[in-house]
């Protein structure tokens, strides 16, 4: 007991000698860790968010030249006459469909592009609120006029007078038409499966041959451009 005693007694010294932190040190490490997190953590975010979007501008950036390269090559395969783009749209296959404002079929077939690769555009789909856009049905121009349909729209193309149904989809870019000819090394890592790659991003060619993105997981025509995610 004596022992025991005596060894309690060596140890109070110790504990006496300063050797461990006092509360009101320990509160202040914890504050200044506190605001050492607070100026970090916000620099580490807006750093890594600049980073993936200099990551997607360079993609674009790429994706524009080979675009347009392929347009202006000498062996580029126009049709009547015109240059076209390196776009679904080219390979547009199946019936001309004659604009009806009055069709509301839900189960519109493919109609062949009047135009094929000569014209982009922007390509428009809304959800149905089911959040799966793979199940979205091609709407018919009835439906497309509304804009308030689930599916991907139709937009109206006149050639030689006569308006004609056109996919929206024919505006996404095909990006082994870019790599087949060595204007790309290969698909861009931010290209999604719609231009057969695995990112984030659907890359199209609009109006005005601009290359243009939609986020692929819910393609909102009015988010253009980077959305905060590479790839």
């Amino acid at each position: 007991m004596i022992n025991k005693l005596f060894k309690l007694k060596a140890l109070r010294p110790a504990a006496k000698g300063g050797k461990g932190f006092t509360l009101i040190e320990l509160v202040v490490v914890i504050a200044i860790l506190g605001v050492l997190a607070a100026v970090t953590v916000p620099l580490v975010t807006g750093y890594l968010k600049s980073a993936k979007e200099r990551a997607y501008n360079n993609d674009v950036k790429q994706v524009q030249a080979a675009v347009d390269a392929y347009y202006s090559a000498p062996d580029n395969t126009k049709y009547i006459g015109i240059r076209q783009y390196p776009i679904k749209g080219a390979d547009s296959t199946g019936t001309l469909n004659t604009w009806t404002a009055v069709d509301t079929s839900t189960a519109l077939a493919t109609p062949l592009n009047p135009v094929k690769g000569t014209q982009g555009g922007n390509p428009k789909w809304k959800d149905n609120a089911d959040g799966i856009r793979l199940e979205e049905n091609l709407n018919a121009e009835a439906e497309s006029i509304v804009g308030t349909a689930s599916g991907w729209h139709v937009v109206k193309v006149t050639r030689q007078g006569t308006d004609y149904v056109v996919d929206t989809r024919d505006y996404i870019i095909v990006m082994t038409k870019l790599t087949g000819k060595g204007l790309l090394d290969g698909i861009p890592a931010s290209a999604s499966s719609d231009n057969g790659g695995t990112g984030s991003y659907t890359y199209y060619v609009d109006a005005t041959g601009k290359v243009k993105t939609l986020l692929t997981t819910f393609p909102d025509p009015l988010k253009v451009g980077f959305q905060d995610v590479h790839p």
